[in-house]
This record gives C-alpha cells, sequence and structure tokens, in this order.
C-alpha cells in the first residue's frame, strides 16, 4: 500500500468517525411529558342535567351556561335552577348563581347565595348546599336557614342535613329552632 492510499484510508475512518460522533451527540431529546395536558372541555347554554336512581328521579338541573369537561364529565355551572325530587313526592327548587358537579362522586356544590322553596311549604337560604347522591343527603351550609309553613318551624344554624328533602333535620352549629302553633 503507498503512502497516498493510507493517507486516502485515514481521512474515510476519521471522516466515518466524525459522522458517528455528529449522529450521536445530534439526536433530539424526547418531548417533556412532564406539561400537563390540556382539559378538554364543552362548553352549552341553556342545557340540562338530570341524575336518577331505580328509574326515580332525584334531581334535576337547568343552566344558563354549562362547562363539561370531556374526560371526567365534570361540570361547572353558571345561573342554575334545580329541582330535587324525595321519594314521597315533594319537590325542592334551588336557584343560584354557580354550581359544580363531580360525576364520579355524584356530587354538586351549589353557591353564591341558595334560595329554595319546596311543593309543600318549606323555604331554604345559605350560602351554600351540597348533594351527595351516596348518602342521599342534602345539607345547607352557612348562615344555613330552614322555614316551614306546614309546622311553623324555623332552624337557622352553621350547616342543617337532611336525607328526607328537609321533612327531617339535623343543624350543625350555632343551632337555632324555633316551632311555633299554626
Amino acid at each position: 500500500m503507498t503512502k497516498t492510499h493510507k493517507i486516502l484510508i485515514g481521512i474515510v475512518v476519521a471522516a466515518l468517525a466524525a459522522l458517528c460522533y455528529w449522529t450521536v451527540n445530534t439526536v433530539p431529546q424526547p418531548a417533556d411529558d412532564a406539561s400537563p395536558l390540556e382539559k378538554r372541555v364543552m362548553t352549552y347554554n341553556g342545557n340540562t342535567i338530570t341524575e336518577e336512581k331505580d328509574g326515580r328521579k332525584l334531581w334535576e338541573l337547568t343552566a344558563e351556561s354549562m362547562e363539561v369537561d370531556i374526560d371526567t364529565q365534570d361540570a361547572s355551572i353558571t345561573n342554575m335552577d334545580a329541582k330535587f325530587y324525595t321519594e314521597d313526592g315533594r319537590t325542592l327548587h334551588v336557584t343560584a348563581p354557580k354550581a359544580n358537579y363531580k360525576a364520579k362522586d355524584k356530587f354538586l356544590t351549589v353557591e353564591g347565595g341558595i334560595k329554595g322553596d319546596s311543593t309543600d311549604g318549606a323555604h331554604l337560604r345559605a350560602d351554600r348546599l351540597e348533594w351527595k347522591a351516596k348518602e342521599n343527603q342534602l345539607a345547607l351550609i352557612g348562615n344555613a336557614e330552614l322555614q316551614r309553613d306546614s309546622d311553623a318551624v324555623k332552624a337557622k344554624g352553621d350547616r342543617i342535613e337532611s336525607l328526607d328533602g328537609f321533612n327531617k333535620f339535623k343543624i350543625i352549629g350555632h343551632a337555632h329552632l324555633e316551632k311555633g302553633n299554626k
């Protein structure tokens, strides 16, 4: 092999080494998967959602606007109008400026000044209302007030809970109960 051939082979080997070095060091880095995924949300205007159990409607909620997470089915609700149906046929009608529904837990939180009336003459007021489907519980929370015309009952407290649409209830925190004659 001549000196020229040796130099030519050296140049080719050096070029291959440089190409290998360049290839290994310029491989793009994988994308950072730690960044949070964008929430997929659908927006509705004038929509209604309901919950049923064993063929009986538990509640129905109509909203001025509603944003629903496509993946979790959780909903943020604006200017809601809801009806809660009791087993004994009474209906509790509640309005509020905002609500949130967690589909997995079937948990509804209504906020911003709750006002409600029932078909049997009960009147409700509170800062917040919670519906827990698992316990079938309605709770008035914060400046909770319940007045029933049927038996002249007035109840106030930090929290008023009921499992039957406020026919029977429990007052928790700063409880005050008045029962008068009709």
